[in-house]
């Protein structure tokens, strides 16, 4: 025998050893497996390990993988909710009493923007558009009160103006009490002390219940004389996040609501002379507008009001509902719970967070940017310009392109400005009914001299609230690791019949079996 002969044989069966082994471990591999399927706790595995016929080793195979494939499916979607929507909103076990929420602001705006006696805006107007002369102070004046009156034409040579526009406003308006004869709130009666003047979109307004500059906007902003004005300290009483404190009474600020019906709301009493108001300024309509807001957020007039006609009695009934954000929330970001707690989303201009207040913000940087000012309402610094009646125009136009954006993009303007909803807020709804108010017929019975003006006008206001509980929702974490754990084991229960046991018997099969095996019997694989 030659030397390659030899070397050929040994070659053969070293092959032959090799492939020997070779189908030796996947005979042992199919027989451990056969065994574990044959002593497990899931479920359909014996039947197919079991030495049956061929058909139903194929009916059990399919049904294990229509298993294992639903099983998986369902795995896959709860684990997209855990990452993508793991916040839930839902009815709280019990609703909120009507006394642990305040009571809303209320602000009011007449229509008449300005007072007769101090400015004839009409008079000048005329005088303007007949070609005579007008002097440099009151053409200023009518500048001014142009961009809170009806739009008309425009004359006007500077583009911004100062501050002195706040003056010529606070220097020509209605005085309160030719507007307001008498209000009511629990045991304050005077209008005065209960309505704080205030600048919005509508002009020169006032508000009640509402939080002070002090507590809306930070120190840069601009405010003039004694607008939002508030004597109270907010964090003394209120907390935007838990509500009121331990230590806030029950007469506190904001103003708790403490029960429901007329008698426990507001009430405010109107007498004013329709004669005063001027119809180049105001329009066709007399009276007030009226809306009803958190106190926390800045009002704005021309998106949400209701009227309050002259010689009418309304009577406007709120329900409240609160939303309370669970603190486990904070582990998640804004984007997964679409939602801004109060200190997280940080604005240039407010000191609290809320959407509204956000919004106007961001209307205000972009008219800034687009611009080069602001409009009159809009929180600025003292460096920052206000829009006069030639860039009006511009302000239309940003506030425009806002919604231009909306429709290009298929995005919410609250989304273009990253103004996402409050986690926790208070909202109201209103329901209105009126009638004829016959103060006039009445004052006449009693021979009261003031009837003798037919321009007179009365009219009464009723704000409350029509329950004593609030709705009060929860925002709560829809999955928490051990509601996944939970979901997982649900689900392999339900398609597979696994438990947390199937998997120590799993861990046993792969490890320590396979030793003790090995000791016992000398094969990983057993006898």
């Amino acid at each position: 025998m030659t030397v390659y002969e030899i070397n050929e044989r040994e070659t053969k069966e070293i092959a032959k050893s090799c492939t020997k082994n070779e189908e030796g471990f996947w005979h042992n591999l199919r027989k451990y497996l056969r065994e574990y399927a044959e002593v497990t706790g899931l479920h359909g595995f014996r039947y197919v390990a079991e030495k049956r016929s061929t058909p139903e080793k194929i009916v059990w195979g399919l049904l294990l993988m229509i298993s294992l494939g639903g099983c998986v499916y369902m795995i896959n979607d709860v684990v997209y909710k855990y990452e993508n929507s793991p916040v839930v909103v839902s009815f709280a076990t019990e609703d909120t009493p009507l006394y642990q929420i305040p009571f809303p602001a209320v602000t009011i705006c007449p229509e008449g923007k300005y007072s007769k006696q101090a400015f004839n805006y009409s008079d000048l107007y005329y005088r303007i558009d007949d070609g005579k002369e007008v002097d440099k102070t009151n053409l200023t004046m009518f500048h001014h009160l142009s961009l809170v009156c009806e739009d008309h034409f425009n004359i006007f040579e500077n583009e911004t103006l100062d501050n002195q526009f706040f003056k010529t406003i606070s220097e020509t308006k209605i005085d309160p009490t030719d507007m307001f004869a008498t209000c009511f709130y629990n045991d304050e009666f005077y209008c005065e002390k209960l309505f704080t003047p205030v600048i919005i979109d509508e002009g020169l307004c006032y508000s009640f219940n509402i939080f002070g500059r002090e507590d809306i906007f930070k120190d840069h902003v601009y405010n003039y004389d004694q607008y939002y004005h508030v004597p109270h300290k907010i964090a003394d009483y209120f907390d935007m996040e838990t509500g009121y404190k331990e230590n806030a009474g029950v007469v506190a600020y904001p103003r708790r609501a403490l029960m429901s019906g007329v008698d426990n709301g507001f009430t405010v009493f109107f007498s004013f002379d329709e004669g005063l108001d001027d119809p180049l300024c105001t329009g066709p309509l007399h009276g007030f507008r009226v809306l009803i807001h958190s106190p926390w957020d800045v009002p704005l007039l021309r998106k949400h009001y209701f009227r309050m006609p002259s010689n009418k009695v309304v009577a406007a009934a709120m329900e409240a509902e609160i939303v309370h954000t669970s603190k486990d929330l904070r582990k998640f970001g804004p984007n997964k719970r679409k939602c801004y707690m109060h200190d997280e989303r940080p604005l240039k201009h407010f000191k609290m967070y809320t959407q509204s207040n956000c919004l106007l913000e961001c209307r205000t940087n972009h008219t800034l940017k687009k611009c080069g000012c602001v409009e009159y309402f809009m929180p600025r610094d003292n460096a920052t310009a206000i829009c006069g009646y030639p860039l009006h125009k511009c302000d239309i136009e940003s506030k425009h392109n806002l919604k231009i954006r909306h429709t290009e993009y298929n995005k919410d303007v609250s989304n273009i400005c990253d103004c996402k909803p409050d986690c926790s807020n208070l909202k109201f709804t209103i329901e209105t009914s009126q009638d004829n108010y016959y103060e006039k017929e009445f004052l006449k019975s009693l021979k009261y001299a003031d009837t003798e003006s037919n321009s007179r006008a009365w009219s009464l206001l009723h704000i409350y609230f029509k329950e004593e509980q609030v709705k009060t929702m929860e925002r709560n974490e829809l999955y928490g690791i051990s509601d996944l754990i939970s979901s997982f084991g649900g689900v392999l229960g339900l398609f597979t019949g696994f438990s947390l046991l199937s998997s120590c018997e799993i861990l046993y099969f792969c490890c320590l079996r396979i030793f003790c095996n090995k000791k016992i019997h000398g094969s990983w694989s057993g006898p």
